[in-house]
């Protein structure tokens, strides 16, 4: 085996977490209830790895990933612009008509990005009930497409047509079904942890902790998010987190970490105010490492608290420096777009907290 390899994290989650970051060539999950910087810890994680010479794979099935917010925390994305026919509606009467503008259609870079329109372009024939293809598109992306797409990388891999590492990033386990729900048209939980047990079994009990032996070429990490809902039927006093999808993946994965708190958010939504202009510069949230079976002096487990900004995390003892440099400037920023003719100065702004208790 080779030894411990790290997609190094910031200070921030190293203070809270005593760990260097996301440990390459395992799996490692992370929960939490929304909007709790779950997302921010991904996107460290892609950057990370492009920067240290692997390719991040992103499976985006929430369909909001955000590539400014990705390239703000330090994505090397290049924007391919194209012309987009926007509607225009006459307030008055009601008439509709088009014109064309400019946007960013896509995106470039090293990097590999599928959301859940590109997996069923894809994947949309695949039968998965039969294993063959089918001459009718299915236009909707089914969790199968997701274990399907990993292991074609990586005998692209193997077979030498991809030369670098992968990094597969998942957000999130929970948002999508699997096929045989797609087939009866109906959501059921158990089908979907049948089909994650199945689909991603070879994945991840083989396919990613083998690539960890010296006689791999490459090293591939699988960091998913897993969607939470509240269970109030197993305890009459306390409801329990439990993930969606079942247990699927938790014996394989080393890592689990906890973004929040478990009966609640428990996070601090910080936003600054000056002269009507209004911005939402962060959350204050905490890290937990949950479960962790890597080995010594590794296997820890703490938590501690952290700020997840528009440019990623921060400790609390960073917060009053970014406050006067980051916060100040965006809301001279936003008072400039507005053309509102109003000088923002440093007396006039405002901190704001509101916090949700765990």
């Amino acid at each position: 085996r080779l030894p411990m390899e790290w997609l190094t994290m910031p200070e921030a989650f190293q203070d809270a977490t005593k760990l260097p970051g996301i440990p390459i060539g395992y799996v490692t999950s992370i929960i939490g209830h929304s909007n709790t910087g779950k997302t921010t810890l991904l996107n460290h994680a892609m950057v990370s790895a492009q920067r240290q010479g692997y390719i991040p794979v992103y499976f985006d099935t929430e369909n909001a990933f955000s590539f400014e917010y990705a390239v703000k925390m330090g994505l090397d994305a290049t924007p391919v612009y194209g012309d987009v026919q926007v509607e225009d509606i006459d307030p008055e009467t009601g008439e509709i008509s088009y014109h064309v503008e400019n946007r960013i259609v896509n995106w470039e870079g090293n990097f590999l990005y599928y959301n859940t329109t590109k997996l069923a372009e894809q994947y949309g024939t695949f039968d998965y009930s039969t294993g063959k293809d089918t001459t009718k598109n299915r236009g909707e992306a089914v969790l199968e497409d997701i274990a399907r797409c990993m292991q074609e990388l990586i005998i692209a891999q193997r077979e030498g047509e991809i030369d670098q590492g992968l990094v597969f990033i998942w957000d999130s386990v929970g948002s999508i079904g699997c096929f045989k729900e797609y087939k009866s048209l109906s959501a059921n939980n158990m089908w979907t942890a049948g089909a994650l047990s199945v689909a991603f079994m070879k994945i991840v009990n083989d396919l990613i902790p083998s690539s960890r032996k010296v006689s791999s070429k490459y090293t591939n990490t699988f960091i998913y998010i897993n969607k939470v809902w509240m269970d109030n039927t197993t305890s009459p006093t306390q409801a329990i987190m439990r993930t969606k999808g079942g247990n699927a993946f938790k014996y394989a994965t080393r890592l689990e970490i906890l973004m929040g708190g478990q009966l609640t958010a428990g996070v601090k939504r910080l936003t600054a105010t000056a002269k009507g202009l209004n911005y939402s510069y962060g959350t204050e949230t905490k890290i937990k490492v949950l479960k962790n079976h890597l080995n010594a002096p590794h296997n820890v487990c703490y938590e501690g608290p952290l700020v997840a900004t528009d440019t990623g995390f921060i400790s609390l003892d960073s917060l009053e420096d970014y406050k006067k440099q980051h916060v100040s400037r965006i809301l001279k920023e936003l008072q400039n777009m507005a053309d509102n003719n109003v000088n923002v100065k440093e007396s006039d702004i405002k901190f704001e907290e509101s916090e949700e208790e765990d």
